[in-house]
């Protein structure tokens, strides 16, 4: 069995592709190997159909004239083409200007009309005199919380303790 390099080798051997050195190593392996001599001979057959089936396209002109008319259409292009430095349009500068401004006032219209509309929140906190705690304690306060739709009151009883 052949490894991959020795095939690479041989293809490069036959494309001319190896230094003198190496080209010798190939010939010798050729000579004492039957499997790598084959391939070599599979590889020189594939290259010559390949070579005599391909269409030989001849250019009306030469390749130069050819290559030139190319470079003065890509010359013509950049030249249609806007400069970079060329200076901007004012309406370009108006647009840049007016549509982050517009975004900005309709998001004030926003919050504003919606303000305006929304009904007032209900209370979270409500302070009343109608719970009593009696605590020994000299220094303390307490706060309640009624939550009508929990149906709960919460008290929060802080001694100032350290």
């Amino acid at each position: 069995m052949i490894s991959h390099e020795i095939e690479l080798k041989l293809q490069a051997c036959l494309d001319g592709e190896l230094s003198s050195d190496e080209t010798r190593a190939i010939e010798e392996l050729l000579a004492r190997d039957a499997g790598a001599r084959s391939l070599f001979e599979e590889l020189r057959a594939t290259r010559t159909l390949l070579a005599g089936g391909e269409l030989e396209v001849k250019l009306p002109e030469t390749g130069e004239f050819y290559w030139s008319k190319i470079r003065r259409q890509i010359e013509l292009e950049d030249r249609r083409s806007p400069s970079i430095n060329a200076p901007e349009p004012v309406s370009a500068w108006w647009v840049r200007f007016v549509t982050p401004a517009g975004a900005l006032a309709a998001l004030a219209l926003f919050v504003v009309v919606a303000l305006k509309h929304s009904e007032p929140p209900e209370p979270i906190l409500a302070l009343d005199d109608s719970h009593e705690i009696e605590t020994p304690l000299e220094e303390t306060s307490s706060f309640s919380f009624r939550s009508e739709a929990a149906a709960m009151t919460v008290v929060w009883v802080d001694s100032h303790r350290e």
